[in-house]
């Protein structure tokens, strides 16, 4: 009793503390002020952020939100910091000055609490009274916490509620969240007194024979014998049948009062469609005709029987008739399909000959056809619209359809192709033979063919030259004509270029420098050098040798030598003919020494000279500082060598002038540990 009722006292100072906090302490007019004719209204503060710790490992956080006076405004906190919003704050209470343009102050002190437990009475519960049943009940309530507002949330979805009823047997958690979005949650099993109830059926559909012919029988397990059964449409029994297609109910309830409800379907059997796809006997008297049926709805399996005492949804081998199919379905619905298959007299159409185009895109190829057969009335028709012709000439490159039909209207048709040769095409290229060392250039030009008929005879211009490559030595128009071995022609022309002279003696020169802009000239192992090169546009490519082994083809490249030495780095550039220039330039890398000067004292008075405590580093790895007071408490520690330092606070206060002792731990380029240790004045 004594300690719940400290806990309430202790609560109440802290809200007193929170209400008072949270007020501000303005310094400016609470009136709105006049400033060159224009109205300033006060300056108006809104705090929001993370303003109570759930727990000691919590850090809060404030977000100000400043409206009126005169932008812009300036922030001064009571430690120190002058930004608007803060972070990783322990609890305790934050003061802020607020000075707008025009020099006018507010003074907002803002509260962070500090963690105060949320602790739930004992679950209260009710299982449910059978497996199947939803009469399960739970109630929670707050025995210490911060007071109302509470959020409450269930696993079932009930919101804001601190009972639970209805609940069907199962796993179930309860969450708590107080004013300041801290929360508690607690698990718990619903049970049930007996064993729930289970149902399976089996289900008849209504078949063809009667549209009441539809059964649902029942079988119930677990729960408490006997069961009473209620069905929608009146029965009392677990099996019901002389059901017609619709919808049914049943409630099964077992001697305990549990209860369980189904909901069954029947369905009215789906008609049969059937659909024949025939080819008939082909002319005369021929046993070469088929029916093959297309069954759907009903329910397979399906029961094909024929007329002719086959059986199967497919017959052959057919001639010219009537047939009839009875088909019945799984659930002995029947239904008749009469198939007819015609007669024909019959004629065959042969290809002959087809003899193809000589020439790509020419017009002289030919085909005959022949025919047997009744030929009584005969009508022949190409798809180009000739007739009665059994021999073409003059057929240009293709495919075409020929069809023959008789005096009985009996019909073939047949297709060919009339081929072409591939195209006969030329073309030509060339290219410059270049000697680099003496600077002479000798053209070459050559025909490439492609298609006709080999071999092929070669005229270039007016030289007649018959080879397939030729030599020139100055710009101009080539010309050359092909003829294949069946007379095919075909000519080609090209243009081509002969310079003056080669490119030699274009400018290739680079330079090189870091490229982090430092105090230290000389280049140092595993630092980025950055060659910048000054290429003529005479040179379309170029290549760099490092001297360690390594290249590249960047225009500027950036490079890194892993090991101390002297490096010849070369350049080399190349023309459009394959003439190369070089540059080749000296590169001296040092191995680093290390470096650390510590100071010994610091002035954090903000004037941005030696405000804060931090070694110069040159040259080491594996940074860390730690300062201590002379009590060996740790004021400071980082593992940063870019770190700005220790600033002369600690936890957000200002400690005082005096003597502190520094232990810094690095490594050096070879890997040697070092350890310092020594004093620092901090003077005020």
């Amino acid at each position: 009793m004594e300690k719940s009722l400290l806990l309430k006292r202790i609560w109440v100072l802290i809200l007193l503390s929170s209400w008072i906090g949270q007020q501000s302490i303005a310094q400016d007019s609470a009136a709105a002020r006049l400033f060159g004719g224009e109205t300033v209204s006060p300056i108006s503060v809104a705090v929001s952020g993370k303003l109570a710790l759930c727990s000691h490992s919590e850090k809060g956080s404030i977000i100000l939100d400043v409206t009126g006076g005169k932008a812009p405004y300036t922030f001064k906190w009571n430690t120190n910091e002058t930004t608007q919003n803060r972070s990783n704050l322990f609890a305790g209470t934050y003061t802020v000055n607020i000075t707008d343009a025009d020099g006018v102050v507010h003074v907002e002190r803002i509260v962070v609490q500090p963690p105060y437990p949320l602790i739930l009475n004992p679950l209260e519960k009710r299982d449910a009274s059978c497996g199947s049943g939803a009469d399960g009940y739970a109630k929670i309530g707050v025995k210490v916490g911060r007071g109302e507002p509470y959020r409450i949330s269930w696993s079932h979805g009930l919101e804001d509620q601190w009972e639970a009823s209805n609940l069907k047997p199962g796993s179930y958690t309860v969450t708590v969240t107080d004013m300041f979005n801290c929360d508690v949650s607690i698990s718990f099993e619903i049970e049930s007194e007996t064993e729930g109830m289970s149902l399976s059926e089996s289900i008849k559909q209504p078949d063809c024979s009667s549209a009441g012919s539809g059964e649902i029988n029942l079988n119930v397990t677990g729960g408490s014998a006997p069961y009473l059964y209620s069905w929608s449409h009146g029965p009392s029994t677990a099996n019901v049948s002389g059901l017609a297609p619709g919808d049914y109910s049943v409630m099964i309830t077992d001697k305990t009062g549990c209860s369980i409800q189904a909901n069954y379907s029947l369905q009215a059997p789906s008609a049969i469609e059937v659909s024949a796809s025939v080819d008939d006997p082909t002319c005369g008297d021929q046993n070469d005709g088929s029916i093959s049926l297309d069954i759907q709805g009903g329910q397979a399996p399906y029961t094909v029987s024929w007329s002719t005492g086959q059986s199967g949804s497919s017959l052959s081998n057919l001639g010219a008739g009537t047939y009839q199919a009875s088909i019945t379905d799984a659930q002995g619905c029947t239904v008749q399909q009469t198939v007819s298959l015609n007669q024909s007299s019959g004629i065959d159409l042969r290809i002959q000959e087809i003899q193809p185009v000589s020439c790509f895109g020419g017009n002289d190829g030919t085909a005959s056809i022949e025919i047997e057969g009744d030929k009584k009335g005969l009508n022949i028709l190409w798809s180009d619209g000739v007739e009665d012709v059994l021999k073409r000439t003059d057929l240009a490159p293709g495919t075409y359809t020929v069809t023959a039909t008789n005096h009985s209207g009996c019909e073939m048709t047949q297709s060919l192709t009339v081929e072409s040769p591939n195209e006969l095409t030329a073309r030509i290229e060339s290219a410059l033979d270049v000697d680099c060392a003496v600077g002479s250039i000798q053209g070459v030009a050559w025909v490439s063919i492609q298609g006709g008929t080999e071999p092929y005879t070669i005229a270039w211009g007016q030289s007649g030259a018959s080879n397939r490559e030729i030599n020139f030595s100055q710009t101009t128009t080539l010309q050359v004509t092909i003829t294949d071995a069946k007379g095919c022609v075909v000519s080609a022309e090209s243009k081509v270029d002969f310079p003056s002279n080669t490119t030699s003696g274009g400018r290739l020169d680079f330079n090189f420098r870091k490229l982090a802009i430092t105090s230290e000239p000389e280049v140092q192992v595993d630092e980025e050098i950055i060659f910048e090169s000054e290429i003529s546009e005479e040179f379309i490519a170029w290549e760099w040798s490092f001297g360690d082994g390594n290249q590249s083809v960047d225009k500027d490249p950036i490079h890194i030598f892993e090991k101390a030495g002297i490096y010849e780095v070369t350049l080399t550039g190349y023309d459009i003919y394959g003439c190369s220039s070089v540059e080749i330039n000296t590169v001296q890398v040092n191995i680093p020494q290390e470096m650390v000067v510590i100071p010994n004292a610091f002035t954090p008075n903000g004037d941005g000279l030696n405000d804060t405590f931090m070694p110069k580093l040159k040259s080491v790895t594996d940074f860390s500082m730690q300062i201590f007071n002379t009590w060996g408490e740790r004021m400071f520690t980082t593992t940063q060598k870019e770190d700005k330092g220790w600033d002369g606070i600690y936890n957000g206060q200002l400690l005082p002038a005096g003597n502190y002792l520094y232990n810094i731990t690095y490594s050096t380029p070879e890997g040697e540990i070092i350890h310092r240790t020594g004093g620092v004045t901090l003077i005020r």
